[in-house]
């Protein structure tokens, strides 16, 4: 197949549009396809891991791929595919099977082993993910901020029964098995099947085999590496590859699904942006090696594209930072003269207004780019001022959820005679998308120019959530098409304008927070305090398109009797030390004597929200 062929020209359909000769033409058909045409043809059953590896191929010339900053320890590319290959042999069911898996689901109609990775970002992270890939492993991505309860929610959501755990992590994991198997909780009828004894520890120290008596990922590897290859057919296609945590439209985290024909597309959806924009600017596509920062969250699905479904796809070097510390990263960009900035909004922020960004040489940055969550205009331009590419080149932002990593983003001027986007749109259809614009309420489609919900169709949308058909149900309202719950208008070009959130997700520092999620644990509070609650995102001063999370109650007679101030600081303390950190109430708690609902009961968070900024704007103040 062209797709294993080792040029740019695999990353193009043969009938794909020109960048100087095609011209895009708009039309007022409901359905809506992307300027950049479909993806190139794949087989059927193509792993994620062969994409990236194809066989029979030879290696490119050996470079660096992924660099701790803090520490300066490396992988590179090569060791990366060795190691890769010798985890693959201990992780496969039907081989030597040290670890005793079996055989993973390829759906959600079926059990089997579910392999939890539940570790803050790391240079071999990606590298289980491959072994997993090549082992036909199926695996779940589990965010490191989790908390106990949330861990222990999500590992019975994603029925995961391995776990690859982050040394520094493993409390959490204890205190989470302590909390039982379920039965006794109403909101899931999942029980907790985590093998104790399928517990794999990823150290800081490659020399140790073992912590806690548990088998590191390095033993694994060591071990790997004696075990012959057994020649075989790695299967891909819609079975599935990976979990995410998810929220959906509501309440507390779902498992959503990624089949490797989901997550290949995700990853090729880049390279054909990339290759086309590189022709139509005169450049050989993919010819210049790229240097980027690594601090996107590796269980997102923003990082799994950055850091696992693009590797070996076109030469790259990754540094990652273990966490975000803004000098720190300035002093990385000119240290590894990175060329390439992935970040989300809050990121951008800083980076914009900080004095500290005219200390370090940024002239090496050939772009930035910022996702996860809506980026306001004049933050892109702040930041453009700063780099190379100057203030006529805003920071693009891309949009996509969970459930469909990529959906939109604006394209280079010009290309197939496409006007520029405007500074606050969400640009034009990704490569190998369809939209239409749809009534919520009728869902029948709207004309052209009139809002609606966005609903999207192509390979990268998720086939939905694991072993829960009630909630995939709620987000394809027709087969195929993904209701976003973002409220859009298409305009005279096809150009997307984000307009508002209709489902209540509120985005925190580029995170998903579902607003029932905490309503619900406020309520739950030990000692009843509450009767109802109402949460939204509202405004938080600082321009950076992130929120805060308030919350309005109404008291029960114990609550009362309490005192406000009181309540507030238990129910502060409660969210805290049950949800993780971006969920917390940031923007306070407001004691009211009611919470406004439609007539048939329908929470007007929306309501809510618009009153407080309201108010705050006649007071002047940014946050009570």
């Amino acid at each position: 197949m062209d797709i294993f062929k080792p040029h740019w020209s695999r990353f193009l359909h043969p009938n794909g549009p020109d960048p100087h000769n095609t011209k895009y033409t708009p039309h007022s058909r409901p359905i809506f396809s992307s300027p950049y045409g479909p993806f190139p043809p794949t087989p059927e059953d193509l792993n994620i891991h062969e994409l990236c590896f194809p066989p029979n191929v030879p290696l490119p010339e050996d470079y660096p791929l992924f660099i701790n900053a803090a520490t300066e320890e490396s992988v590179s590319l090569h060791q990366f595919y060795a190691r890769c290959c010798a985890l693959a042999r201990v992780f496969r069911h039907d081989g030597p099977n040290p670890l005793k898996l079996s055989a993973s689901p390829v759906n959600d109609k079926e059990d089997g082993e579910i392999l939890g990775l539940f570790s803050k970002n790391h240079i071999h992270y990606p590298m289980v993910a491959h072994a997993c890939f090549r082992a036909e492993l199926v695996f779940g991505g589990i965010s490191p901020a989790s908390t106990p309860f949330e861990l222990w929610w999500i590992l019975r959501k994603m029925q995961i029964t391995s776990l690859m755990c982050h040394e520094s992590l493993l409390p959490v994991v204890y205190e989470a098995l302590k909390l039982g198997s379920g039965e006794t909780d109403p909101a899931s009828p999942l029980r907790l099947v985590l093998d104790p004894k399928k517990l794999i520890i990823l150290s800081d120290n490659p020399s140790l085999d073992t912590i806690s008596n548990h088998p590191t990922i390095e033993s694994l590897v060591r071990h790997g590496s004696t075990l012959p290859e057994t020649p075989r057919k790695i299967r891909g296609g819609d079975r599935m590859a990976y979990l995410f945590q998810s929220s959906g439209t509501s309440g507390l985290p779902k498992a959503m699904m990624t089949s490797h024909k989901g997550g290949l597309h995700s990853g090729l959806q880049g390279m054909v942006t990339a290759v086309q924009g590189a022709r139509y600017m005169g450049m050989e596509p993919l010819s210049t090696p790229q240097t980027v920062l690594g601090v996107i969250p590796m269980y997102h699905s923003y990082g799994m594209i950055l850091w696992i479904l693009r590797l070996n796809l076109l030469k790259l070097t990754n540094v990652l930072l273990p966490k975000w510390d803004l000098e720190f990263a300035l002093q990385t960009i000119q240290k590894y003269k990175i060329t390439t900035l992935p970040l989300v909004p809050p990121l951008v922020q800083q980076l914009a207004n900080s004095p500290l960004t005219e200390k370090y040489d940024l002239s090496s940055v050939l772009g930035a780019v910022s996702g996860a969550a809506y980026l306001p205009p004049d933050v892109a331009v702040n930041l453009a001022k700063k780099l190379p590419q100057g203030k006529d080149a805003p920071i693009p932002s891309g949009y996509g959820l969970s459930e469909a990593p990529s959906i939109a983003s604006p394209a280079p001027p010009g290309i197939f005679g496409l006007p520029a986007a405007p500074p606050g749109t969400i640009g034009y259809l990704l490569p190998g998308m369809e939209g239409r614009v749809v009534d919520p309420e009728t869902l029948k489609d709207v004309a052209k120019g009139e809002k609606g919900e966005l609903w999207a169709r192509g390979n990268v949308v998720t086939p939905g959530y694991f072993k829960d058909a009630k909630a995939t149900a709620e987000i394809f309202a027709e087969k195929g098409w993904l209701r976003t719950g973002d409220l859009v208008m298409r305009d005279q070009n096809d150009i997307i304008h984000y307009l508002d959130r209709l489902k209540e997700m509120i985005k925190v520092k580029g995170l998903q927070v579902a607003a029932t999620e905490v309503e619900d644990t406020l309520l739950e509070h030990p000692e009843h305090l509450v009767d109802d609650a109402c949460v939204s995102g509202v405004d938080n001063g600082r321009g950076d398109g992130s929120l805060f999370v308030r919350a309005w109650v109404v008291l029960t007679a114990e609550g009362r009797e309490l005192g406000e101030e009181k309540v507030a600081e238990k129910l502060d303390e409660w969210v805290q030390g049950r949800l993780s950190r971006h969920k917390w109430v940031t923007g306070g708690f407001e004691v009211v004597d009611s919470i406004p609902r439609t007539p048939s009961g329908k929470m007007l968070r929306r309501e809510m929200r618009d009153r407080y900024h309201a108010r705050i704007k006649s007071e002047g103040k940014s946050k009570l």
